[in-house]
């Protein structure tokens, strides 16, 4: 999702907080924390979540973040089955949906205490985990296929370390933490508890059924006899019930029906997929693809029912960003109401006052809210943290984009005060120095260096490997900050304020003529990644000017240079753009902003390819795209991946610990399939543009049902013939109008 959420320096805690705890410190480290999460397997529902490895195991002391998770801390830190003090062995695991998963494991060669040996693979271990907003329900059934009765020891180990996110991630050092509670056994139920610094007490408590054997501290020991196969008595089944929850006292537990749990999640997942417009291709394998980006984006929804919006990505950006939120909901603008609902709460979130401590400004938009301990001690400023100079912009983009989806005048004057902060806020605030440009420079001492989506500390660097100095104005804000000011003019005027359209009408029209003077580099054909506080070129070739393209803020003739440079063999690696170029100095082909292939990235940049009539270049990215995640488990699209070129490994190379699932990384599938197709709608015309569909090799027919444009519906039928696609218009319900375009103007 792009952060890193290093800080620029040591932090020290601002006197500007309105927090009542009293002064903290914070030593923020280099991470160490978190080393691979590559064969993991996660669950969520809500802000809840569980990751574990392979077996379904959160081992004791791992260092790689497993653990059951609820708003930025980790309520299980061990949660690990053995049978005769061995895991068992992996065979499957399986859950379309993840709300539930299914797993089969055996068990390896055990020698019991009296020297007898059970053999390897005579005995399954049948794993059902159902997860809803504040449990986790384990059905657990073992069963013996041998010819004799077998007795085991079957013992799960369970912890609470109840650690912050940051501290898992290994980003911070803290030296004063609440009371950790020793694990307390009662009736059946086994509860770990904390006394957060922050005043709050977390809770998780275990109901174990039947009751154990014994139960020493947090473990857990069952001896079970197990009769010959022929035996009704050959399976054992407990049951474990795992709920979390904060307060003063823990929440009382009940055991819901496992069926009745597994139907509800089927049955939210069935309607929202039917929510869903419907698609269907020649290419089984690309269909599967969206059904999982769509289901991915479903999976990540988090907050409350009054405040929903899609999770930046599992397991470290499990909360709220404004940059990803706003991207995922323009990539998944096919259903509106989920950008309505985040646009609201960003609006209710917008800044409101200047503090230095959170980068907070009026009329800013925030970056990143967690809910953890050390944000609500002010350990860290980001509660929430408004240290991001794009997604101001991009939150006035999004709201264009949708009126243009909806038509939807009733939401433009509802949030018209939200809209004119964030326009002040560019002018204002935004423009650091007064020169047009959008630029950033951190006043956190805890903040972040680096404030656009590449926000690493190392991202943003001279043609000599040299960091930038700030203030930066980097390529592609100023993009969005055109598209932002023509899309408010295209709202005022749906307002009814003529003068104020007018008005951002000039200002975009005057930033693409000084973008155009200050980020060309006419030696390389190509946008400079940023200018810094000199307005010095910050002279390197990166990925950031394919959302120039995106905006529409490039001149037409260096837009096709772009989009030329982009996919030379420095750039392309063959499954997609890297983020910079393998010339470059601080290019690292595992490097998180440097050198890396992001499917969100690509997804963007392909609609700029659209835009400016890049059909062969659009092409090579979706195929390269589409190639790529046939490689990664589920079809499901990480965060990010190695920007190894395609000839050297034949596979795309799996960054170690990028998210998995991710919002944006999800969106990219979508927003991919939109720009193949050319759908640009145009709700207040009531109408809808076709613009140059092209589909691959690959994908010879696609059907869409259910596309919405205002209050319409309508069904398209795209079909590829020799070198040419052509769109069947198959049924329209309400006011529409389908018009074939050749190139997008605007």
């Amino acid at each position: 999702m792009g952060t890193d959420n290093r800080p620029s320096s040591p932090a020290g805690r601002s006197n500007q907080s309105n927090q009542t705890v009293g002064p903290r410190t914070v030593n923020y480290a280099v991470a160490t924390g978190a080393q691979d999460i590559r064969d993991t397997i996660v669950i969520k529902e809500g802000d809840l979540f569980l990751l574990t490895d392979l077996n379904g195991n959160v081992p004791r002391g791992n260092i790689n973040g497993l653990g059951l998770y609820y708003q930025d801390t980790r309520f299980l830190s061990a949660y690990e089955l053995v049978i005769e003090g061995i895991p068992p062995t992996y065979l499957l695991s399986t859950g379309e949906m993840r709300f539930a998963e299914v797993q089969e494991l055996t068990n390896p060669d055990l020698r019991l205490p009296n020297g007898d040996l059970i053999p390897k693979e005579t005995l399954t271990i049948h794993r059902q985990r159902v997860i809803t907003r504040d449990a986790v329900d384990e059905f657990l059934t073992i069963t013996n296929f041998n010819v004799e009765a077998v007795p085991i020891e079957l013992v799960v180990f369970f912890d609470a370390d109840f650690a912050d996110m940051f501290q898992i991630r290994g980003f911070v050092e803290v030296p004063e933490r609440g009371s950790l509670h020793a694990p307390e056994w009662d009736d059946g139920v086994l509860t770990f508890r904390y006394d957060g610094v922050d005043q709050v007490s977390r809770f998780t408590r275990i109901q174990l059924t039947p009751s154990p054997t014994r139960c020493v501290g947090g473990q857990v020991l069952y001896d079970i006899l197990l009769e010959p196969r022929a035996s009704p008595r050959s399976s054992a089944t407990l049951r474990f019930r795992i709920a979390v929850s904060t307060g003063s006292a823990p929440a009382a537990l009940s055991l819901p029906n496992l069926t009745q749990l597994v139907e509800h999640g089927a049955q939210a997942y069935e309607r929202w997929l039917r929510s869903q417009p419907h698609v269907r291709s020649d290419n089984p394998v690309w269909d599967d693809l969206i059904r999982r980006a769509l289901l991915d984006i479903h999976l990540l929804h988090g907050g409350g029912d009054e405040a929903q919006y899609p999770a930046a990505g599992i397991p470290w950006f499990a909360t709220l960003f404004g940059r990803d939120s706003l991207i995922t909901c323009y990539q998944h603008l096919w259903d509106p109401s989920q950008a309505a609902a985040v646009l609201r709460l960003l609006a209710r979130l917008q800044g409101t006052r200047e503090d230095p401590w959170r980068d907070e400004q009026p009329g800013k938009i925030l970056h990143e809210l967690r809910r953890g301990e050390l944000a609500r001690c002010n350990f860290i400023p980001f509660n929430p943290y408004y240290g991001t100079v794009d997604a101001t912009p991009l939150f006035v983009v999004l709201l264009s984009e949708y009126y243009r989806a909806t038509g939807d005048v009733a939401l433009l004057r509802e949030l018209e005060p939200n809209l004119r902060a964030a326009l002040d806020w560019m002018e204002r605030y935004g423009d650091v120095d007064q020169d047009g440009f959008l630029e950033y420079q951190t006043r956190s001492a805890s903040g972040l260096v680096n404030q656009g989506w590449k926000d690493s500390w190392d991202a943003i660097m001279y043609e000599n490997g040299d960091l930038i100095h700030p203030p930066v104005a980097l390529v592609e804000v100023q993009a969005y900050a055109y598209a932002a000011r023509l899309g408010a003019s295209e709202i005022f005027r749906a307002l009814g304020d003529e003068s104020e359209a007018s008005r951002q009408e000039y200002l975009a029209g005057w930033l693409r003529d000084a973008f155009e003077q200050a980020f060309w580099m006419e030696d390389k054909g190509f946008y400079c990644l940023a200018l810094d506080g000199s307005k010095r070129q910050a002279r390197v070739i990166s990925s950031n000017p394919g959302h120039a393209l995106w905006c529409g803020i490039a001149n037409p003739v260096r837009a096709h240079r772009v989009a030329e440079r982009l996919m030379q063999p420095d750039m392309f690696t063959g499954w997609g753009i890297r983020t910079l170029a393998q010339g470059e100095v601080r290019f690292n082909p595992m490097g998180y902003h440097v050198g890396t292939v992001w499917p969100h990235d690509n997804s963007l940049i392909a609609m700029g390819f659209k835009r400016y009539g890049e059909e062969k270049h659009l092409q090579r990215i979706v195929t390269g795209f589409f190639d790529a995640i046939r490689h990664f488990p589920d079809l499901r699209a990480p965060e990010l991946f190695c920007g190894y070129d395609r000839a050297q490994y034949r596979v795309p190379v799996r960054y170690p610990v990028a998210c998995n699932p991710q919002a944006w990384a999800a969106g990219a599938a979508l927003l991919f399939l939109r720009a193949m197709l050319g759908l640009v709608p145009q709700a207040p015309r009531k109408e809808l543009w076709i613009v140059h569909p092209d589909l691959p090799p690959w994908l010879r027919s696609v059907t869409l049902e259910q596309i919405q444009v205002g209050d319409a519906l309508v069904d398209l039928r795209y079909q590829r013939e020799g070198d040419h696609t052509f769109t069947e218009v198959l049924r329209i319900r309400g006011a529409l109008r389908v018009v074939f375009v050749e190139r997008w103007e605007g």
